[in-house]
């Protein structure tokens, strides 16, 4: 299985995290990641576990500040003055 995003460099790095933003596969890049072994190497199953923590942190923290920000201009666009 090929993903298209990765962490190699810090661009690659700010595409991944804005593509898993939008909740679409995240779980598949995860479990990609943990499998992750380094430079010109081969997956190895279950390599870096530890890694699921920071992709469930950052989905959390990262969906709450969506919602918060989608109801703020909700509530500025129909505020009564």
């Amino acid at each position: 299985m090929h993903f298209d995003v990765n962490f190699d460099d810090i661009v690659q790095s700010m595409v991944s995290l804005f593509v898993m933003s939008t909740l679409e596969g995240w779980p598949d890049y995860m479990f990609s990641n943990i499998d992750g072994a380094g430079a010109d190497t081969g997956p190895i199953p279950d390599n870096n576990p530890y890694v699921q923590y920071m992709f469930v942190f950052y989905i959390m923290v990262g969906s709450i500040f969506c919602v918060n920000l989608f109801v703020a201009i909700v509530s500025m666009n129909f505020h009564i003055a």
